[in-house]
């Protein structure tokens, strides 16, 4: 028996290797190591500019319809400073940040960029993405416009104690911008110079102000503004609505013609009042259906029409309507019994968005307080045949 040495064994194996695989078809790959962008790549890809310059209104006061006044006064002035307008989220009636639901959920960008076309508008998931993509963290300007009646002046003070409430209240940490001791805050105080269209002459000057004031190199202007009452400058037509609500407002609409529309906002009225203004207003509407001949009626109201309970309380239609007593209860049993009554919930007219990408349980939450079903109501009324509003003490 021949015995192969033990050191020509190696050499062996290697041969028997050659030959096996010599049979086998390999392919090699190589992996290409990720391109990383730079911070000018990154900007060229969300705002077309080896520089971004972003405003960001991460917080307007008030509900739907008074925020949209103000939200336009905002991109009055993005469009003075040559910034690129962030939309901000929305929901349950309110622009915020802190929302779930992008901008478009309530209004109609492409309509809004024919409205301002001097304007780039980014979406707040595309600015959250910028920012998150950027090496360099983007640097912060923020600004705070106020108004009060007591006082007439246009005042600038240094605003620095506000960075915590930015932080602990708005959580604006959420996106990756240089939120430390570089960011500049200003504490703007308009005075009586804005807010009116008669004064022509006084909205130059605040927007030759506002301008020199708010002039600045950093990349993103957060801006935030207390109670305002009215435009800050001239006062413009409302943001236009989505237009998946306007069509779901048109099929109902068409559906109902002729139809007779009733505001009723029971927050502003007086509680001990509510049976004695449903009885009136009963009596009226039997008067006007006898003389026009119309039977459909459509209610945009506060009350509760879904049964939803927070901490045993029972939720209206209005996250500031909070106090409801027996006698609203009453006072909607007694048009609800002499009428039938079309609501935005007793003809389904919003059951379409339970298939939103956002989920059931998003929408149904918006839908439990104040929020699109209240531009759902306006358009409603807006296009009624006869409109209703309740007499002083009523609503």
């Amino acid at each position: 028996m021949n015995i192969i040495p033990f050191w020509p064994r190696p050499i062996l194996l290697v041969i028997f290797f050659i030959l096996f695989f010599s049979f086998w078809n390999i392919e090699y790959f190589y992996a290409k190591p990720k391109e990383i962008l730079s911070d000018k790549e990154i900007n060229r890809k969300y705002c077309d500019a080896d520089k971004c310059k972003f405003m960001f209104t991460y917080h307007v006061v008030e509900q739907e319809t008074q925020s949209n006044r103000h939200f336009i006064s905002f991109i009055q002035i993005a469009e003075l400073l040559g910034r690129t307008m962030v939309l901000t989220n929305v929901g349950q009636s309110r622009v915020s940040s802190l929302k779930n639901f992008s901008f478009d959920f309530y209004y109609d960008v492409d309509e809004l960029s024919k409205k301002f076309p001097k304007v780039k508008f980014i979406s707040q998931y595309e600015f959250h993405k910028w920012t998150e993509e950027r090496y360099n963290k983007p640097d912060v300007m923020h600004a705070y416009l106020e108004n009060s009646g007591l006082n007439p002046n246009y005042t600038v003070q240094d605003n620095t104690a506000f960075f915590d409430r930015l932080l602990s209240e708005y959580r604006m940490d959420r996106f990756d911008l240089r939120l430390n001791n570089s960011v500049i805050f200003k504490r703007i105080h308009i005075g009586n110079m804005g807010h009116s269209s008669r004064y022509g002459n006084k909205n130059v000057k605040l927007k030759k102000r506002l301008a020199a004031e708010l002039k600045s190199n950093a990349e993103v202007m957060l801006i935030k503004h207390d109670v305002i009452r009215g435009s800050i400058f001239e006062r413009l037509s409302p943001m236009p609505y989505a237009r998946h609500i306007t069509k779901a407002a048109s099929k109902l609409v068409e559906k109902l013609k002729p139809y007779i529309a009733i505001h009723w906002r029971m927050e502003q009225g007086q509680v001990d009042l509510m049976p004695q203004c449903s009885e009136s207003l009963v009596t009226y509407l039997k008067k006007l259906t006898l003389k026009t001949g119309i039977t459909n009626i459509y209610l945009a109201t506060d009350y509760p029409l879904v049964s939803h309970k927070k901490n045993n309380k029972i939720l209206s239609q209005s996250d500031t309507f909070m106090n409801i007593r027996g006698n609203h209860h009453t006072a909607m049993k007694i048009l609800n019994s002499s009428f039938n009554v079309n609501t935005w919930v007793s003809t389904h007219a919003l059951d379409y968005l339970q298939l939103y990408p956002m989920g059931g349980e998003q929408i149904q939450e918006e839908l439990n307080g104040g929020g699109i079903q209240g531009i759902f109501d306006k358009l409603m009324l807006i296009n009624a045949d006869y409109f209703i509003a309740g007499p002083k003490g009523c609503c």
